[in-house]
């Protein structure tokens, strides 16, 4: 690891320590229902000195070090928590959905950990959603990985297989792993409307969904057509900036209360 690789680790560490990371939660809305019933957590780092960090800007060197686990306990048990708050508002019972690292998910005690969180903090399992993406999946022990998400499906935690499309996009994988979610990569989303190919795939993979009893969900909407182009494909649940940017957990407050009085089709 270089000079600055170190000096990132070692920021990270501190960061872990110091509580600089914080959540943000990405609207997820139904399409069909016209309802906000979920939310992608989404980790920021509030740097002391360069600002608020994206993923991109250290997950890397959170994964070569191996601090990726303790980040990504940190985000599972922090999304838990604040679904739960959520509920005990009164406000509207949604899933929240959290990214999860191959060296996150490999963990021999991951299932346990997933269980005891949600204990902790009396969170029902069909309230967290956890997100897989094919390398995760599609491993060298994938027995082991199969057999790790059938025992989260039993605990009743939801599954889905994120950026699809994107990797080995293996049909026969689907077959074997009990997921309930297809998310449809968002550079597929981008020329949909554009690019024939795109949208022939993007079809595809909702046609695909639809056979084997999987909800679809696309990301990455930013516009009106994209949108009407989707629904027109049948897919059943959408997020992007077109109908919103990640947001603080405060603001999502006030999106449950809205939405589920103010449908936005």
């Amino acid at each position: 690891m270089d000079s600055g690789k170190e000096k990132l680790k070692k920021e990270l560490l501190r960061a872990i320590k110091s509580q600089e990371f914080v959540l943000y939660y990405q609207p997820q809305f139904n399409l069909t229902t016209a309802k906000f019933d979920g939310v992608e957590a989404l980790i920021r780092w509030q740097h002391p000195e360069r600002g608020i960090l994206l993923p991109a800007d250290f997950i890397s060197v959170a994964e070569e070090s191996g601090l990726i686990v303790r980040i990504g306990e940190w985000v599972v048990k922090t999304a838990c928590k604040q679904n739960k708050a959520w509920q005990k508002k009164g406000l509207p019972f949604i899933r929240v959905a959290v990214n999860v690292s191959g060296k996150q998910f490999q963990q021999n005690e991951f299932v346990e950990f997933v269980m005891q969180t949600l204990q902790k903090f009396q969170l029902k399992p069909q309230y967290l959603e956890l997100e897989l993406t094919e390398n995760i999946i599609i491993h060298d022990d994938d027995e082991k990985i199969i057999h790790t998400i059938h025992r989260l499906k039993k605990l009743g935690v939801q599954i889905a297989l994120d950026d699809f499309g994107t990797g080995y996009s293996s049909i026969s994988y689907l077959k074997k792993i009990p997921i309930d979610r297809i998310k449809i990569d968002r550079t597929y989303i981008q020329n949909i409307n554009a690019n024939s190919d795109d949208a022939a795939i993007v079809r595809a993979i909702i046609a695909l969904a639809t056979t084997l009893n999987l909800e679809v969900l696309a990301e990455g909407v930013e516009s009106l057509r994209q949108l009407e182009m989707l629904i027109s494909q049948d897919c059943k649940e959408a997020q992007g900036f077109y109908f919103s940017k990640p947001l603080p957990a405060e603001e999502v407050e006030k999106f449950l209360i809205f939405y589920q009085n103010n449908p936005f089709l």
